[in-house]
C-alpha cells in the first residue's frame, strides 16, 4: 500500500479544521490540490474518510480511526527525527539490549539503574529475546548487547564476554 507522508499530514490538518479552504490555507496549498490528496488517500484505502455531504464537514468512523493512528505515527516520526539529529551531533545516544526473561529477575534491573545514573542522555531500547535469537540480533546489529544463558558462538566484529555464572 503506497501512502505518502504528505497525504497523511494533509488529512490530519483537514480533520482538525473540518474545512477544505482553511486546511489548504494552513498547508499553503491550493484547495483543489488538497481535495485531490484526500480523494487519492480515500481511493488507496478503499473507503471514505470525510463526509462531504454534511456542513460542516465531518469525519467518517474510518476517518476518525485513521486520524488517531496517523497522529501517533506522526508523533513517533517527529520523536525519531529529533533523536536521530541529537545522536548525529553527539548530544544523545542509544543502546539496544536483548535479554532473556530470567535476566529481569537478576542482572537487568541493577544494571539498567546503574547505566541510567551514569549515562542519562543514552536511550535504552529493551528487547526480550531467547539467547539464540540474540545471537542473530547481535550479528545483524539489531541489538548492541545480549544478556542470555549459556555460551554461544557469535561471528561479529564485536566481542563476547561472560559477565557471570549461575550456580546450579
Amino acid at each position: 500500500m503506497d501512502m505518502n507522508l504528505r497525504a497523511l499530514q494533509c488529512f490530519v490538518i483537514l480533520a482538525e479544521e473540518l474545512n477544505f479552504s482553511r486546511a489548504a490555507e494552513r498547508l499553503h496549498i491550493a484547495q483543489p490540490a488538497l481535495s485531490q490528496q484526500i480523494r487519492s488517500l480515500e481511493e488507496r484505502l478503499g473507503t471514505q474518510l470525510v463526509d462531504r455531504a454534511r456542513r460542516p464537514l465531518s469525519l467518517t468512523e474510518a476517518g476518525h480511526y485513521l486520524c488517531t493512528e496517523v497522529r501517533q505515527i506522526l508523533g513517533s516520526l517527529e520523536q525519531a527525527t529529533l533523536a536521530t539529529q541529537e545522536i548525529g551531533v553527539g548530544r544523545r545516544g542509544w543502546l539496544s539490549i536483548g535479554f532473556t526473561r530470567s535476566a529481569i529477575y537478576s542482572i537487568l534491573p541493577p544494571a539498567l539503574k546503574a547505566f541510567h545514573n551514569a549515562f542519562q542522555q543514552v536511550e535504552l531500547k529493551l528487547f526480550e529475546l531467547l539467547t539464540e535469537e540474540q545471537t542473530d540480533a547481535l550479528r545483524d546489529m539489531r541489538i548492541h548487547i545480549g544478556i542470555g544463558r549459556g555460551s554461544v558462538a557469535i561471528r561479529t566484529e564485536g566481542r563476547a564476554q561472560c559477565t557471570g555464572r549461575d550456580r546450579l
